[in-house]
């Protein structure tokens, strides 16, 4: 009997051995595309227009999701970009949006405000991601293994910091006066070598000391509305909204390279850039999984100025293509594709303009959220006393003057509730949903369920609103629970990723947990299941 077992002993060691290999192989490099404000319709909509070796290749022969959503309803570039990092909801990791109000200080919080970290090679620095209250797949990684590299690059700050985490190696973002790239002391005290080289080749005068003409033929702008339309806001410096644009005017004009990001260059200029830190810190280089994130920024900076139906926005995206292109052409050149993983998805999509859906007969309104911040405090002064019983509003949140209200001996339930319901009658406004409702109620899907997901006890207001449909926020946008704010376009393409299309329902947050599993590295410590292990599995 003991030599019978000896002899299955020795049969089962390859086997063995083949299994504690597999468990143990990871990607040399993991990379992170983030197209920001890119809505799923988008990538159907330009479809046409792309080459072979972008999106379509990382479609075609990549794990294809048609049917990935954010799922939480303050859908900001923060909010994104945190959700994807750390696998969990705003409700867990803290980063409810690009603002909130801190009820001890009195002040308004900028997400990652930091006082104690300083500018590093340009002016606007004092960053960090300290208000993350959840730990990040890079930070995980770190902690596996030190020797592990994790980087971040996005022309928006926000975007690279979040993108980083709080253990990576190093965000960098664009600086709009000199046009270089920079960080925080956060990171480091000076800049690499490589990068004051890089710096030093001016690259932003090459992108600036030209026209932005279309790529393509008049005849293949199909998808877009008219060059000039009343949806548009345009380079008011050059008092235009339709091609060409100079972008040396603009330049001298502003007397910055702020306007890059406004153009398809600004996420060229962040591929040059990556693509520049993937040679220079020789990621992926040894047997150390490491991680890059990069974020293509400019796609939220042009629909700022032309709306996602511009022909501005389409030659960008296009564009962008080739950008994604050179990127995975790089990849391949440099490792085998089991050797690294692409994931490219978007931080929040966005809504069509208001004098877009008018002209096409879509129901559609305006919604000041001032205006009704205003009839807010005459409505409260008539029914209490005359004071300021409002403490803030920010991102459709609303917060009470709590320790005013315990004085005048009124119950906060109360006051909330009057609030909530004044709210609710308000034009453009579909829900007033109380903090005390979310605390003691579980949504588990629904709208309910994605405010819900939205809400931070120690950081979110008393009052969460919610828009009815096609409402369109003035001056800016806090965000929705509607498709075109958070049906994004999803795809993994590299080792262990099967050439797939899957239409079921996933989430922006299952993306690191379901490369944590894949690749044996240790979960973000708030991050929960993932639907897209299961479908992979």
């Amino acid at each position: 009997m003991l030599k019978k077992i000896f002899f299955f002993f020795l049969i089962g060691l390859p086997f063995l051995g083949n299994t504690a290999n597999n468990l143990n192989k990871r990607p040399k490099i993991i990379v992170r595309i983030v197209v920001e404000q890119m809505r799923y319709e988008m990538l159907l909509r330009y479809w046409d227009e792309f080459g072979e070796d972008g999106f379509k290749k990382l479609a075609g022969q990549g794990a294809y999701f048609t049917n990935a959503r954010l799922n939480y309803s303050s859908t900001q570039r923060s909010s994104g970009f945190a959700t994807l990092a750390t696998g969990s909801y705003p409700s867990v990791h803290g980063i409810i949006g690009d603002f909130w109000y801190d009820r001890l200080s009195g002040d308004l919080v900028y997400s990652i405000r930091d006082d104690k970290s300083k500018p590093v090679g340009g002016e606007k620095g004092n960053y960090s991601p300290q208000n993350l209250m959840s730990t990040t797949l890079g930070d995980e990684l770190k902690k596996f293994d030190p020797k592990s590299k994790v980087y971040s690059v996005g022309i928006h700050p926000l975007s690279a910091i979040f993108g980083a985490g709080r253990l990576s190696d190093g965000a960098f973002w664009f600086d709009d006066k000199s046009g270089n790239w920079m960080t925080s002391s956060y990171y480091h005290d000076t800049l690499s070598s490589w990068i004051n080289k890089f710096n030093q080749k001016n690259l932003q005068d090459i992108y600036m000391d030209r026209h932005w003409n279309k790529l393509l033929p008049d005849s293949n702008y199909t998808m877009s509305l008219p060059d000039d339309n009343d949806a548009e806001e345009g380079f008011l410096l050059l008092y235009k909204k339709s091609f060409p644009y100079n972008l040396n005017t603009l330049k001298k004009k502003s007397r910055s390279y702020k306007y890059l990001k406004y153009t398809p260059f600004g996420n060229t200029y962040t591929k040059d850039f990556a693509l520049a830190l993937l040679n220079e810190e020789k990621l992926g280089k040894d047997e150390h999984t490491d991680i890059l994130n990069i974020a293509f920024s400019s796609s939220s900076f042009v629909n700022e100025l032309f709306g996602p139906r511009s022909i501005e926005m389409e030659d960008l995206i296009v564009r962008l293509d080739k950008d994604i292109s050179h990127l995975i052409s790089y990849l391949t050149d440099q490792f085998d594709k089991d050797d690294f993983l692409v994931v490219l998805t978007s931080d929040r999509g966005c809504i069509d303009p208001y004098e877009y859906n008018k002209a096409h007969g879509i129901k559609t309104k305006t919604y000041k959220p001032k205006n009704g911040l205003a009839l807010l405090r005459s409505y409260l002064n008539i029914v209490y006393k005359d004071k300021n019983w409002i403490r803030s509003s920010v991102n459709n949140q609303l917060y009470l003057d709590h320790s005013l209200i315990d004085q005048g001996g009124f119950l906060i339930s109360d006051f909330q509730e009057r609030v909530s319901r004044f709210f609710v009658k308000k034009s453009g406004v579909a829900y007033a949903v109380k903090a005390s409702t979310l605390l003691n109620t579980n949504f588990t899907k629904g709208i309910l369920g994605k405010i819900q997901n939205s809400y931070h006890p120690k950081r979110s207001g008393d009052i969460l609103l919610s828009l009815e449909p096609g409402t369109v926020e003035v001056p800016e946008r806090s965000g929705s629970v509607y498709n075109y704010d958070n049906h994004i376009p999803l795809m993994l393409y590299g080792d262990k990723i099967p050439a797939k299309t899957f239409h079921s329902e996933v989430f922006l947050k299952d993306v690191s947990p379901a490369i944590s599993v894949l690749f044996n590295i240790p979960s973000p410590n708030a991050s929960g299941g993932s639907k897209i292990l299961e479908l992979l599995d």
